[in-house]
């Protein structure tokens, strides 16, 4: 009885010493001292035990929102234990998929130039057997495209693979050429930007990222339906509610939360319908057809075209318009005027704040490689392995982007953002979205995202200036429908 008790007292005290750590590092401060304490003295499994704890604590510190916060404090946490000079550190993944294959350890480039770098790299490598944070023999049937499991991310930039699919999207889907013209958005049946306004508040701000409040449903909605009659002329009013259903199982599978079978299933089957209604298209089958002329099976091509845009495209945009708005709802006497003032520019500086992914696929070496961190620690990574990169560390690097936490539309630089993964000044200067050598792998839907994004944002300010929140009342441009 006796050792009962003393083992129940040692787990208690065991318990309360986690939990006062884990208060303890909510202080940004002292969160600061121990990841330099952690990263500078552990390697191997003690840096992946400690390592992926405080991921933990950066979830708990952000309530779950991963886009808008967790992927700062990562950011912040390797400023400070590596600095801007090197711009590249190691970091513990926070995958299941990549830890059960050993990647204890991996090189993270989070600069500017670090990032640049690798995006920027004509013969940049990406692994074959990897979907961002996870081996793609670890995911369920129905996470991949249903016909083809090699997608496009796998392909290394600049061969015939990877230039041609992206060739055949630039020239067979027009939407995601660059044009100054507002999109005219379709609005979903009992979408109200004036509720939103009103409904805007804790409780969206602690519930919504985690769980996919209604508010975000409202944002995501408005998002999907325009993504998809822009990109495919076609009208997914029916599968609105399954495709935000897609995204709350898809999003988490991106950064590594294991996706169960039935979950895999499910998603596939949302998929199938979508799908079903865009290859009978006009624009559908107009790709089918010239893909088949290119060599391809055009299903095969149009399938994985419907796949990325229910990822990027839907969860990418989606995420760039919500947390746009949930910045804006903290100061709308500010941010309103702002917004209005120049829809476009206010937009571009919102997606560098506020990158609607990680980054990019990871990387793999070409050849054997040595990092000599700023904290002493080396890494040598083989030919093959894998390193990742870091939007939310290269648009905040003050090397290129002056006073970068403050929100300055029209900045100086403003345009070397890399939140589509290449420069948006360099990308705008290629013919077209399948890319050139000044942008070789810039997100094809770059513009298109930016322009929806753009629109959306417009709706829902509209509904704060008609709830009486902030504005002047003037219409914004792009934006339309019922308030």
């Amino acid at each position: 009885m006796c050792t009962g008790i003393a083992m129940c007292c040692c787990c208690f005290m065991a318990m309360s010493a986690f939990f006062g750590l884990l208060g303890i590092s909510m202080i940004p401060s002292v969160e600061d001292q121990i990841a330099t304490y952690i990263y500078s003295n552990f390697r191997g499994f003690p840096l992946t035990v400690t390592g992926s704890l405080l991921t933990v604590r950066h979830f708990v510190y952000c309530t779950g929102d991963y886009i808008g916060c967790v992927k700062k404090e990562g950011a912040e946490d390797l400023v400070h234990i590596f600095g801007w000079e090197k711009g590249i550190g190691n970091f513990v993944p926070f995958s299941v998929s990549l830890l059960k294959h050993a990647h204890w350890e991996m090189p993270m480039h989070f600069s500017h130039a670090a990032y640049r770098n690798i995006t920027h790299d004509p013969k940049a490598g990406r692994p074959m057997d990897a979907f961002v944070f996870s081996k793609k023999s670890d995911l369920p049937d129905g996470v991949l495209p249903d016909l083809e499991k090699n997608i496009l991310l796998n392909f290394d930039t600049g061969t015939e693979e990877h230039w041609g699919r992206r060739k055949l999207i630039a020239d067979m889907l027009p939407a995601l050429n660059y044009t100054d013209e507002p999109v005219k958005l379709k609005i979903p049946n009992g979408e109200n930007a004036k509720a939103f306004a009103h409904g805007v508040g804790l409780v969206e701000s602690l519930v919504g990222p985690m769980l996919g409040g209604k508010l975000k449903k409202q944002v995501f909605d408005l998002v999907g339906l325009n993504i998809f009659q822009q990109l495919f002329g076609v009208d997914i009013s029916e599968h609105l509610d399954d495709h935000f259903e897609y995204d709350k199982t898809f999003a988490p599978g991106v950064i590594g939360v294991p996706v169960m079978g039935f979950q895999g299933k499910r998603l596939k089957d949302i998929r199938a319908k979508i799908f079903a209604r865009i290859k009978v298209g006009d624009i559908g089958r107009a790709f089918i057809k010239e893909a088949e002329k290119r060599g391809w099976d055009g299903e095969t091509r149009l399938n994985e075209m419907v796949w990325i845009a229910m990822f990027a495209g839907y969860g990418g945009t989606g995420n760039l318009a919500y947390e746009t708005l949930k910045f804006i709802v903290k100061d709308p006497e500010t941010y309103v005027p702002l917004y209005k003032k120049d829809p476009r520019a206010f937009m571009i500086e919102a997606a560098r704040h506020f990158p609607p992914v990680g980054g990019m696929n990871p990387v793999a070496y070409r050849e054997d490689t040595t990092h000599t961190l700023a904290n002493g620690v080396i890494l040598t990574p083989k030919a093959g392995d894998l390193a990742l990169t870091l939007s939310s560390g290269a648009n905040m690097d003050p090397q290129v982007f002056k006073e970068p936490h403050a929100f300055i539309p029209n900045r100086p630089n403003g345009m070397k953002l890399l939140s589509w993964n290449n420069e948006l000044d360099a990308f705008m200067s290629c013919d077209s979205v399948a890319g050139c050598p000044a942008a070789p792998r810039g997100c094809p839907g770059t513009w298109l995202s930016l322009r929806v994004a753009t629109a959306a944002v417009g709706f829902f300010v509209d509904g704060l200036v008609e709830a009486g929140k902030a504005g002047n009342g003037e219409k914004s441009k792009g934006a339309s429908g019922e308030l």
